[in-house]
């Protein structure tokens, strides 16, 4: 189960001596929407900088084309 750092400041500590892996996903806007709405759903001081890390990649590849 993933656990989300601002809920457990142990993982943060646990975090800093090892890599995190780096995930890339491919949705496409209607399922990336989906997404975002369900983030929504949680406090913004959790869900904020995971939604602002979607939108800004997603903006730049909607830009490209």
């Amino acid at each position: 189960m993933a656990t989300n750092p601002e809920l457990d400041p142990k993982l943060v500590e646990n975090q800093q001596a090892q890599p995190v892996p780096v995930v890339k996903l491919e949705l496409n806007v209607n399922e990336l929407n989906v997404v975002m709405a369900a983030l929504q759903e949680l406090p913004h001081r959790v869900a904020d900088p995971l939604l602002r890390k979607l939108m800004e990649q997603a903006q730049a590849q909607l830009n490209q084309g």
